[in-house]
């Protein structure tokens, strides 16, 4: 394998990471705008639409973050179990406080949620595909741990796993766009994950990171021109809204992202000082993508009537803003210590596992 570029840094990643969680708090809280005070403008519900690919572009990020991290740890004693640990200590831990919150939270009062949903206790606790968890955006963390488990095939045959994906690539294709795609409907709930095309976003992240890793150089022009083309298809198909094939538009921005990001790693490989903004931001996100949808509700459901653009615009603002504190404090004060706290923990019992044998 070509050596690694360790000189280069991929701070952008992180500010990628905190502006894709201000798409998604964005989208999520001018949904509640429109549902708590029917508030119907046109150029906030594009922005809001266009929002929910926020999650598109972590879906990309993270199958290029989680494969390019990897790559580090092959050579490395027991690094399969490592890579388990990390990745349940590092999605469970921050989630599971919240996931059980807002569990009761809607057990003990069904009408607190703006969507007509059935939620999973099963699925709540344990983030596989039964149901919907009480925690609405916890959705994409099922997608996540799919890709994970899978992913570890890695760490027993990169091969087998190169194999794998064309397998995968085309039953995703063949269950949704042929006459398969009925089989989906109503089928197993696992089988549904594993078979949405969700996942060719995680694996246009890999097959980035394996660009990125092997110095395979695809110029700068020819990326630019698809980035910008990429971008632009995107946008015409969000504002004359054509009737395009399933999943058309996501794909389209998947790939966009996958341009832009390749440009990133490639060009823009300067260090960020982590107190700028988005710096703060990218690294709080995963605390701050937990916890946003359910304080933004809280926020805009108490807002005073909106009777002026101000009060519209100062509403928005209000949501964002306390969302990013309240998430960039539960990272500080419980998502970090708490997964430190529970590696060291797991490096005593394995000291303590060898003292004994």
């Amino acid at each position: 394998m070509p050596k690694l570029r360790k000189h280069n840094y991929l701070d952008i990643l992180q500010v990628y990471r905190g502006l894709a969680a201000l798409m998604v708090i964005f989208h999520h809280a001018i949904g509640s705008l429109r549902y708590y005070h029917h508030v119907e403008n046109p150029i906030l519900t594009f922005l809001g639409d266009v929002g929910k690919f926020g999650v598109d572009f972590f879906f990309v990020l993270s199958g290029f973050i989680i494969a390019y991290s990897a790559s580090f740890s092959y050579h490395k004693p027991n690094a399969f179990k490592k890579y388990i640990t990390g990745r349940i200590l590092r999605i469970y831990i921050p989630y599971l406080p919240i996931g059980i919150a807002m569990l009761f939270l809607y057990s003990l009062f069904p009408d607190f949620s703006n969507a007509d949903r059935e939620i999973s206790w099963f699925s709540s606790l344990t983030l596989i595909p039964n149901g919907g968890p009480a925690l609405s955006v916890a959705w994409t963390l099922i997608f996540e741990m799919m890709f994970y488990f899978l992913f570890s095939i890695t760490f027993v045959s990169r091969k087998a796993w190169h194999y794998f994906i064309v397998f995968w690539v085309f039953s995703i294709a063949a269950f949704n766009y042929t006459s398969l795609q009925h089989l989906l409907n109503d089928g197993n709930p696992v089988l549904k994950v594993f078979l949405s095309v969700y996942n060719i976003e995680f694996i246009l992240g890999y097959i980035l990171a394996q660009l990125y890793i092997r110095k395979i150089n695809l110029g700068f022009s020819g990326p630019l021109l698809f980035t910008m083309m990429s971008l632009g298809f995107y946008l015409y198909l969000m504002v004359v809204k054509a009737d395009m094939v399933f999943f058309a538009e996501n794909l389209i921005f998947g790939v966009f992202v996958f341009f832009m990001l390749y440009l990133s790693v490639n060009k823009l490989t300067f260090r960020i000082k982590k107190t700028e903004l988005f710096m703060i931001l990218g690294n709080a996100t995963y605390s701050i993508y937990l916890i946003h949808n359910p304080i933004q509700m809280i926020i805009i459901r108490m807002f005073p009537k909106i009777t002026t653009e101000i009060s519209l615009t100062f509403a928005i603002v209000l949501a964002v803003v306390i969302c990013c504190i309240a998430g960039y404090l539960y990272a500080l004060v419980f998502e970090r210590k708490a997964i430190k706290a529970a590696k060291a923990l797991i490096v005593y019992s394995r000291k303590r596992e060898r003292i004994w044998t």
